[in-house]
């Protein structure tokens, strides 16, 4: 005789919440979901810009930069696969720009990139740095 299905509630609840992109694994899913939130709705999927537009605009924020830590930099744009992984790259541009031009101009460019990651990234990180930010000298 079979035993009855213990947890009956946990599948239950599998088939009614919104399933995250890890697959069925509903406790890889829940996991996800508590930590990014759930899955955005069609409108804020829609809102969002593609992968090669955002490299688009990551590598124009560089341009007045002639260095090899630019190459580099273009370079890392244009392998990244995710936004996320472009996301990262954001204190290297800030940098690269900082030094071929100034502190408050790569402010500026990094905090036009923020609407460029609206809908990838959770507003609460899309913050802007302020153009007059001096960090501390010890």
């Amino acid at each position: 005789m079979r035993e009855p299905v213990k947890n009956l509630d946990v599948r239950a609840r599998a088939l009614t919440h919104p399933v995250h992109k890890t697959g069925g694994a509903f406790l890889l899913n829940l996991v996800f979901q508590r930590l990014f939130g759930t899955p955005k709705s069609g409108a804020a999927q829609a809102a969002r810009l593609p992968l090669a537009n955002i490299q688009l605009c990551m590598r124009e924020a560089l341009v007045g930069c002639h260095s090899i830590h630019s190459d580099r930099l273009l370079y890392k744009i244009d392998m990244a696969q995710t936004p996320a992984e472009l996301w990262c790259l954001r204190s290297d541009l800030h940098q690269c720009i900082a030094q071929a031009q100034t502190e408050a101009i790569a402010a500026q460019r990094i905090n036009r990139l923020g609407s460029v990651f609206a809908g990838w990234v959770p507003a609460a990180q899309l913050t802007n740095i302020h153009p007059d930010f001096k960090p501390s000298q010890k």
